[in-house]
């Protein structure tokens, strides 16, 4: 049986003249920024105190003319179940003039809303569910509508039953979707066809496109100069183009450089597109081979997602909604571009990356916010040189730079890069001299073992703020309470089985391998000593292992009574192991008392060395031996290991000795909930297992010493090289398929590893 998975998406747009696509770059991308950090990349941002909106849940603003307004969805006072939306003129300090409301209903919503030069508003209107079709299935009611500046209703278009919309969508599933303001017309997308409208509600006629381009897969953005663009994704990425509004044809469509994804297209003001993603605004013209950056939300002191909704005023301003990423709150941003003669003159460290995530951005901008000497630049290699058909040029592009000396300040690292090789050529700065000389820290707060794990002759060369174990799970009735087991034990374990037991569940050959050569792969590699070993007795006898699992997982074993009974599986005893990623206390207690219904051992990946556990750093940062910013650098890395930072550490566990207690702690006691009165109550975890619902107990002050006691002992650095675990997958393959013996393969993997290390050290 196939598994199958259901996803369900809900897309509600309140637009302008907006459509979205993948994120676009210049020639060498679209990213963080086109090189280190630059004033012109600099917007301050004013979120204006609105007075007199009742219940300041606006979400935009429209601007007609020039008039602003302000609107957004509330909640119906009187029963707190019936929807509407909300809208009334913005004063430039913050008024708002008399309020007037859209009723939707207890099930509606608003797919689009815009306004014109006389202040009509005009949006669509659904009602999810309302009504059956001639299948009988239920079908949303969708009502083009258009209102006055006084909330008096103009007309109300049932476009569901519309002759030409049933006629254009009857053999398809019915939907509609944003609508755009183009000249006098309005242009609706419903099903996968644009229809236009006058302002009076009448139909015109339909963009269709011709046979070579139909519109059908097309995204239209209305632009301020008057033309009609589009964009489409194809195989290798976004095209970009323009429509004829009166024949529907695409003309100049050209593919947008680098990157294609998540951005999102608005009219420009300047360039015919301004172009939004999560690092910034970028402007396009249509046809050009460069994307120009415009802001930087880093550079501009700004922590946010993303700018939605944005509305150009002229070159240097435009408003827009956004969602603080510290506090999750969205606010409504009137953004204008700071001279940059008037940004402030700072010290600047470049952290360099293949891909950040929000949480460090946040601490990059509350650090920049907060430092009046220092000013931390990303430059997302990722972002600045990959591109649609070659995901991996910005890695590649990240390693080719530290190869040549070209180490930014600080550097976030990934399991993609020849880390070894790199501290190996003394590339990093040993940071525990920096630790040693703070006065707010000191070395012995945290974990020996993770310290040393990442240090290389008593010098700690990665910062680990926090990390997960990669192991493997077995009941301790099985293998017993201590770590770390032999393939012979697995054998023997298995041969003692009932016929049809499972080592792992859904575990196929090149998985097996890949398990192996990350957790276990220290065996047979040493990157500090420069020695393989992989024509061992250990090698072979894994290659005879791995043998015994399938090329391919063969779906028809695992048909509907194997996954309704999947949950049981462990508990029963089918399945002996369970390839696990350890997080928390509760989580291992979770499964243990859950998952298996007793006592569990981190056993890991069977090994000749017994130790096929691993450490994996969930942030791994460094310092560049040669930065010229040492001072500036550490005043940011310090903040990692600061209380302040691993105090709030959820998923892994934080370095701090202190914190891993804390989370011991709350481990032995039951979860706690806040009640509407504000007080803290305790309740219970539950599992249900094949839907029988098991309640957990939390761990024993016991359970929590043995588990911390575990942490305590994993000396192990998860190391997964895509390379060398190529160099593994192509040579064992004459193995597997019968045309060699173990000991040629083992002896072919050892010399072409060997040269591959001494090539990278």
């Amino acid at each position: 049986m196939k598994r199958k998975g259901i996803v369900l998406g809900v897309v509600m747009s309140l637009l302008l003249a907006l459509c979205g696509c993948g994120s676009g770059k210049n020639k060498e991308g679209i990213g963080s920024q086109q090189a280190a950090s630059s004033k012109d990349y600099v917007y301050k941002v004013e979120s204006p105190d609105i007075k007199g909106w009742a219940d300041g849940t606006y979400s935009n603003v429209l601007k007609a003319g020039d008039v602003m307004y302000v609107y957004g969805y509330n909640w119906n006072g009187d029963n707190g179940e019936s929807m509407e939306i909300c809208f009334a003129a913005l004063g430039s300090d913050g008024s708002t003039g008399q309020e007037h409301r859209i009723a939707l209903g207890e099930d509606g919503g608003l797919n689009s809303i815009l306004c014109d030069e006389q202040g009509f508003l005009y949006g669509i209107k659904v009602l999810y569910g309302r009504d059956s079709n001639e299948d009988g299935e239920f079908q949303d009611q969708y009502y083009f509508i258009k209102v006055s500046d006084q909330g008096e209703e103009i007309f109300s278009i049932f476009l569901n039953e519309l002759p030409e919309v049933k006629e254009a969508s009857s053999d398809s599933w019915f939907y509609v979707g944003n609508m755009m303001s183009f000249g006098d017309s309005l242009i609706i997308r419903i099903v996968d066809q644009y229809f236009l409208f006058d302002r009076d509600g009448n139909f015109q006629r339909i963009l269709k496109g011709d046979e070579e381009k139909p519109l059908s897969n097309v995204n239209l953005v209305p632009l301020s100069d008057g033309k009609l663009a589009c964009f489409s994704y194809e195989e290798d990425g976004c095209y970009t183009g323009f429509v004829d509004p009166d024949t529907g044809s695409i003309s100049e469509f050209t593919k947008l450089p680098g990157y294609s994804y998540d951005f999102t297209a608005y009219a420009g003001i300047g360039y015919d597109l301004y172009l939004v993603n999560s690092y910034g605004v970028f402007g396009y013209d249509i046809g050009a081979e460069n994307v120009i950056q415009l802001m930087n939300y880093v550079d501009s002191d700004l922590g946010v997602y993303e700018i939605y909704n944005l509305l150009p005023i002229n070159e240097k301003e435009f408003w827009g909604t956004f969602a603080d990423m510290e506090t999750s709150q969205t606010s409504l941003g009137h953004f204008t571009k700071v001279d940059p003669k008037d940004v402030k003159e700072r010290e600047t460290i470049v952290l360099a990356c293949t891909g950040v995530n929000w949480d460090i951005r946040t601490d990059i901008v509350k650090f920049n916010k907060s430092n009046e000497k220092y000013r931390i630049s990303i430059q997302d290699y990722s972002s600045l040189y990959g591109s649609d058909t070659d995901y991996k040029a910005g890695i590649n592009r990240l390693n080719a730079d530290i190869v040549s000396g070209k180490v930014p300040d600080i550097l976030i690292l990934n399991n993609e890069m020849p880390i070894s090789s790199y501290v190996s050529k003394g590339l990093f700065e040993d940071l525990k001299p920096y630790i040693e000389k703070d006065p707010e820290l000191k070395i012995e707060d945290y974990m020996p073992n993770i310290i040393e794990a990442f240090s290389v002759n008593g010098k700690l060369y990665q910062l680990v703020p926090y990390f997960t174990i990669s192991t493997i799970l077995a009941k301790t009735s099985d293998v017993g309470p201590e770590r770390g087991w032999t393939i012979q034990d697995v054998n023997d374990l298995m041969a003692s089985k009932p016929e049809g037991t499972q080592f792992l569940s859904y575990a196929d050959r090149n998985t097996m391998l890949i398990q192996c050569m990350s957790l276990a792969g220290s065996q047979f590699i040493d990157w500090f000593s420069g020695k393989c070993n992989f024509d061992s007795d250990g090698f072979t006898e894994l290659l005879e292992f791995l043998k015994q699992f399938p090329e391919e997982v063969d779906d028809a074993m695992y048909d509907d009574e194997y996954w309704q009974n999947y949950d049981s599986m462990w508990r029963d005893g089918r399945v002996v192991a369970q390839i696990y990623s350890a997080s928390n206390f509760r989580d291992f207690n979770y499964v243990s008392k859950g998952t298996f219904g007793e006592s569990v051992t981190m056993i890991g990946f069977p090994s000749s060395n017994e130790d096929g556990s691993a450490i994996i750093a969930n942030l791994q940062m460094v310092m560049s031996a040669k930065s010229a910013h040492k001072e500036g650098a550490w005043e940011f890395l310090r903040y990692y290991l600061s209380d302040g930072y691993q105090k709030e550490i959820q998923y892994g566990f934080p370095l701090s000795v202190k914190y891993i207690d804390a989370m011991a702690d709350k481990a032995t006691r039951r979860p706690t909930y806040e009640d509407e009165e504000g007080n803290e109550v305790e309740t219970d975890d539950y599992i249900y297992i094949d839907g029988m619902e098991v309640k957990l107990e939390p761990m024993s002050l016991a359970e929590a010493d043995r588990f911390k006691e575990d942490l305590y002992s994993f000396t192990q650095v998860y190391n997964y090289d895509e390379n060398l675990i190529q160099i593994v997958q192509e040579e064992t393959a004459a193995f597997f398929d019968g045309q060699k013996n173990a000991k040629d393969v083992a002896h072919i993997v050892q010399s072409r590893a060997q040269i591959y290390v001494n090539e990278n050290r």
